[in-house]
């Protein structure tokens, strides 16, 4: 049984995910390169790997969010621990690429990913912190 208040943020990511995955499609000139840390290859090629773009999420990370939220029972410290460390790691992936910071040039499409994606880890974070609150466990992600 799924819990409501974690499966709302992390199916606003998945929708957020497919967005972004398809404007990195089309501007394939956005790799992702975190702290400047270059791993060869297309951006096709990192998105079916697992590894995101410059402009989206690793797949992995919206799949665990919405497998923790939809499995989790609403009484589940552990889909909300999940759900907050996925919105945590989000955050702090979009923080350290380079398009997040207009260090590569981008599209409008490319660039509201940014403030998606931060927006979208908030609310998971809150979600998560929220929920082990409510079960009166610490809030740590």
């Amino acid at each position: 049984m799924a819990d409501p208040m974690l499966a709302a943020p992390a199916a606003l990511f998945v929708a957020v995910s497919a967005y972004a995955a398809a404007v990195a499609v089309q501007e394939p000139e956005l790799p992702g390169e975190p702290l400047g840390i270059h791993v060869p290859g297309t951006v096709r090629t990192h998105l079916l790997l697992g590894l995101g773009s410059g402009v989206s999420a690793p797949w992995p990370m919206p799949v665990a969010a919405a497998w923790a939220a939809l499995r989790g029972q609403p009484g589940s410290t552990g889909a909300a621990r999940t759900v907050a460390g996925v919105g945590t790691a989000l955050i702090l992936g979009t923080l350290v690429e380079p398009v997040t910071w207009g260090r590569r040039p981008a599209s409008r499409r490319a660039a509201a990913t940014v403030p998606l994606h931060l927006l979208t880890g908030v609310a998971m974070v809150s979600a998560g912190t929220h929920r082990l609150r409510q079960l009166g466990q610490p809030g740590r992600a």
